[in-house]
């Protein structure tokens, strides 16, 4: 037994003296030593997932007031209703401004609303929220046309030359069509000056719908490529599938026409939220949604018969394997407005 001690004593000894001597801890100094710096593995840079944005420019954005009275063409679809009255229409878009649009009929209203059919009453109302001609503001192409069957037609832009006292607007256009027992008031407020020439058309492009002493002055016209089931495609054969659809409130007060939904392309409510019949997808490379729908052969298409296909429940590739992204969403995110 005590050699068998001895003898382990010894093992454990050689043992250790073997591995100093690997670490240099003793023995003859190497000839050459070899020192390798280890480099380390980066680490994989992980693509950030693009947040969803609505290309402003990629739905047709012409409003029919729930009334069918009136509609007017917005800019673009970052504009959302936000009064839908018998004689009140509102719009705004955060950035560019807000539209509004009054009417009245009859004696009573006809005697209490200030109409400015005269460049000298436009400014009157200018400074009656205390703002002075030529430091304040100024009138801008201010015309007059009254030969439009008995129809007044003023029109005329303000330009404010200091927005702290304009609430923040460097312009306000105005348009009035004016009978003797009749108006309509429409009025859009500028934030910049980038937005001027779309909030401009925007109001050049109302239209008068229903039964108007002024529907002469005013009348409505249709879209160029919208078809009977409020379905816009595109005509320029772009191949990113871009969508358009109609924002059409006039069947019914809750905005909808035979199960269809205002502004959706003509899907159904149920079509909208559920997955297996639309979604909503971006592409990487700058956010732009689209809608894609199945085709009934298991694939996915877009309106301009586009198709895409699923690699995973995220990544999405279309026909020239350009990437999207799926966040799991129905059309419903693409047709919402903004609020």
């Amino acid at each position: 037994m005590k050699n068998k001690k001895i003898l382990a004593i010894l093992t454990i000894a050689a043992t250790v003296s073997v591995a100093a001597a690997g670490c240099s801890f003793g023995g003859d100094e190497p000839e050459e030593q070899v020192v390798v710096d280890a480099t380390p593995t980066p680490e994989p840079t992980s693509t950030p997932t693009p947040e969803p944005t609505i290309a402003p420019n990629v739905q047709d954005s012409t409003y029919t007031s729930s009334n069918g009275a009136v509609s007017i063409k917005l800019p673009d679809a970052t504009w959302a209703n936000k009064a839908d009255e018998a004689d009140m229409l509102s719009f705004e878009s955060p950035e560019q401004g807000k539209i509004l649009i009054l009417h009245g009929q009859g004696e009573d209203d006809m005697s209490s609303a200030m109409l400015p059919d005269t460049q000298d009453l436009a400014v009157a109302l200018e400074q009656a929220s205390d703002l002075t001609e030529g430091t304040d503001f100024e009138i801008q192409d201010y015309t007059t046309n009254t030969d439009v069957e008995g129809v007044g037609v003023y029109s005329y832009t303000v330009k404010y030359t200091d927005t702290t006292k304009s609430g923040g607007y460097t312009y306000a256009i105005h348009k009035i069509y004016k009978s003797s027992d009749e108006y309509y008031n429409i009025c859009g407020s500028v934030v910049d000056d980038a937005s001027y020439s779309g909030i401009k058309a925007a109001v050049d492009s109302f239209g008068i719908l229903g039964d108007s002493t002024l529907k002469a002055a005013a009348p409505a016209t249709s879209g160029d490529n919208t078809s009977a089931d409020g379905q816009t495609g595109t005509t320029d054969g772009t191949a990113d599938g871009t969508q358009s659809g109609t924002t059409d409130s006039s069947s019914t007060g809750d905005g909808s026409s035979d199960g269809t939904i205002s502004n959706s392309a003509g899907f159904t409510q149920e079509q909208l939220t559920d997955t297996d019949q639309t979604r909503t997808i971006y592409r990487n490379s700058d956010g732009h949604p689209l809608v894609i729908t199945p085709d009934g052969n298991g694939n996915w298409v877009d309106f301009d018969g586009n198709t895409y296909r699923f690699v995973n429940n995220e990544d999405v590739y279309d026909q020239n394997d350009v990437d999207y992204y799926w966040h799991g969403e129905g059309a419903d995110v693409y047709y919402m407005p903004v609020e």
